[in-house]
């Protein structure tokens, strides 16, 4: 065959394809592809017809840190929580209320032994007491614990050391709560201030103190609020007597006193005194039927403000004596002397604002009172 006989346009002969090979893809067409067929996936549904990829867990520590929380286990439960809220964080898990409830129990936990605690150390440095209300045995207790009247041993003199071994008043002793007071609310005034202020409520609610024959041998203490304690709402001052003298007190120091006695305050008109003792801050009160060497004829109140000096008072005391003499005794016999008593400063601070006359005997006691009727 030439190439005479050949067709003007042959056919292109097919192509030979080896079986299971790729087919080649036709040439792209001119202009924008053709959308794309839609592809169905088949997707599964919760019964509530969510997703089940889409609902969040519950983390499980926050579920175990509410257990031991609520069983008091505290230690436990606290690590719990934290390692719970810190997965819930980082895996968008549900479950902070449970590990927060946890929480709030330990915290509850804490609260409760705290206020056990407190009432077992309460318990422990109380004083032990009969039916009464009186101390029976000894034992250590904080000296706030104490009522008016207890009596203790152990106290230093230092305020900052008030743990005291608190028995009863008549085994041997050398302190006592002499008396309690509150001081007025308000800001707090300070350190200085607060112990003036509990010093003189205390001077003020023991005046009855003179009168006690250990009275010279008795230091008076005050414990009272700091700032912390104030700001609280804690205004009491307790009042301390601590004994120095020779020996140990057996009795309470209400049994000490000796009724007979009479401080300047308590000094009026008619009063009868044996010697007068210028060294003591009372003196013993006598019947004026009975021998005597001194009797007060006249007092005299001075009026309030500063305290003048012992000179002023000298000189004011003298001069009313003086004059009181010469009326009350006009035309008869009076004292052989008079003398007077009067307020030294802290006394005088104290409120007191008293002179007293004294008319006395020098030569023999008198027998009757030199007052007229």
């Amino acid at each position: 065959m030439t190439t005479d006989d050949l067709p003007e346009n042959p056919e292109p002969a097919p192509g030979w394809v080896l079986p299971q090979a790729p087919v080649p893809a036709p040439p792209a067409p001119d202009g924008p592809p053709p959308p794309p067929s839609p592809r169905f996936a088949e997707t599964h549904f919760a019964v509530d017809g969510h997703p089940p990829d889409l609902i969040p867990r519950t983390n499980r520590l926050a579920i175990v840190t509410l257990v031991i929380g609520l069983l008091g286990l505290v230690p436990l439960a606290i690590g719990f929580g934290i390692a719970a809220l810190v997965q819930i964080a980082r895996r968008g898990e549900t479950g902070k209320g449970l590990a927060f409830g946890g929480l709030a129990a330990c915290a509850l936990w804490v609260v409760i032994w705290v206020l056990g605690l407190a009432l077992a150390i309460g318990s422990l440095f109380s004083a032990d007491r009969d039916e009464a209300g009186h101390i029976r045995g000894s034992g250590k207790v904080f000296i706030a614990t104490l009522r008016v009247g207890d009596c203790f041993t152990g106290f230093s003199g230092d305020t900052s050391d008030r743990l005291v071994t608190a028995l009863p008043c008549a085994r041997p002793h050398d302190g006592e709560v002499a008396a309690k007071s509150r001081l007025a609310d308000g800001p707090y005034p300070g350190e200085r201030e607060t112990i003036l202020q509990a010093t003189e409520v205390c001077q003020e609610r023991l005046a009855w103190v003179r009168k006690s024959r250990h009275s010279d041998d008795l230091d008076l203490y005050s414990l009272q609020p700091d700032g912390s304690a104030w700001r609280a709402g804690d205004r009491e001052v307790v009042c301390i007597l601590r004994y120095t003298g020779p020996g140990s007190l057996t009795t309470p120091l209400s049994a000490t006193v000796d009724d007979s006695t009479r401080t300047l305050a308590e000094i009026a008109v008619g009063d009868c005194f044996g010697k007068w003792d210028n060294d003591s801050a009372v003196q013993r009160r006598v019947a004026c039927t009975t021998p005597h060497w001194v009797q007060v004829f006249a007092v005299h109140a001075l009026p309030a403000g500063p305290f003048p000096g012992r000179k002023a008072i000298e000189k004011k005391g003298d001069a009313f004596c003086a004059r009181s003499e010469r009326t009350i005794f006009k035309g008869r016999r009076g004292p052989e002397e008079y003398s007077f008593i009067y307020p030294l400063k802290d006394d005088w601070n104290d409120g007191l604002r008293k002179i007293a006359c004294l008319g006395e005997s020098v030569k023999a006691p008198m027998r009757r009172s030199i007052l007229p009727r």
